[in-house]
């Protein structure tokens, strides 16, 4: 949680710095380049956090779609206002659509921590480009080449520390933005269990929960109605859905409710069914 919260709050800071630098300098820019500089910002914001919060947020699409969306608006708006209405529109259109992209990203990582690293690292380098483009645009590029300043060398040690910076987050404890997860999702691989027989039936339960099913691996004996009972901890987008050509299914479970699926008159074989998305997956094995 805490390494989340760094996280965000770097790419706040750092997004309000080049937002008070655009204001400083909004004299100077002209529109075509505010429009541009605003649609970069609200769509690198927007994007970036739309994927930390869809993997933070264990799969909720919904949610980590609202809040990125929200953020690269502003983002955009507050980069684009200074230097006209125009620019802000566009700065807010581009975090709606980087808003979009990223959490539905975030959202389908099953093994996020590579794509956590890209991101922030793509997200440090834009920044400064973004920043040498304002310098440019406003004359203070040749101002400070003129008077005998290397910019270029300042932006590639700010683009260094941006990215030690990032590395140093994750080092110290990236399971929290999703290896805990991958991992519990690995685990839940090599779960099985068997349907107990009661009767003329046989009966099990699944366990849906932001890591999948589990166990994921279930054995039923052929010829016994087998009844299976999925039971959801939390509505998570696409383990809502239950889907499996093979058997025939194609149900959306609802937290806190009996979602049972019965079998019946399945030939032996191993069957495999998955979420809406395919992302998670298990095994239903009928045995003689």
């Amino acid at each position: 949680m805490m390494v989340t919260v760094v996280n965000v709050l770097w790419i706040l800071v750092i997004t309000a710095s080049i937002v008070f630098v655009i204001y400083q300098r909004r004299e100077k820019l002209t529109c075509i380049a505010g429009m541009m500089i605003a649609m970069t910002l609200g769509m690198m914001v927007s994007l970036t956090l739309g994927i930390l919060i869809g993997v933070y947020m264990h799969h909720d699409v919904t949610k980590s779609t609202i809040l990125a969306v929200v953020a690269g608006m502003i983002a955009g708006y507050s980069a684009g206002k200074p230097v006209s209405l125009m620019a802000a529109m566009d700065g807010m259109l581009a975090g709606i659509m980087g808003g979009m992209m990223g959490a539905m990203l975030g959202v389908m990582l099953v093994f996020p921590t590579a794509m956590v690293w890209f991101i922030n690292i793509l997200f440090a380098a834009v920044m400064v480009v973004l920043l040498q483009l304002i310098k440019e645009e406003t004359g203070t590029a040749k101002k400070e080449e003129n008077e005998g300043k290397r910019p270029f060398f300042g932006s590639v040690g700010m683009m260094v520390g941006l990215i030690a910076l990032t590395g140093g987050l994750f080092v110290v404890k990236s399971d929290l933005f999703g290896v805990s997860q991958a991992s519990s999702h690995e685990a839940g691989s090599h779960s099985s269990a068997q349907a107990e027989i009661s009767g003329d039936v046989q009966e099990a339960t699944i366990t849906v929960s932001a890591s999948g099913y589990s166990p994921q691996h279930l054995e039923v004996k052929a010829g016994i109605p087998a009844r299976i009972h999925f039971r959801t901890e939390e509505a998570a987008d696409c383990l809502r859905q239950v889907f499996s050509e093979e058997l025939g299914i194609n149900s959306i479970l609802e937290p806190g409710k009996d979602n049972t699926i019965v079998l019946q008159e399945v030939k032996p074989g191993t069957y495999r069914y998955t979420c809406g998305m395919g992302l998670f997956e298990g095994t239903i094995t009928v045995k003689e």
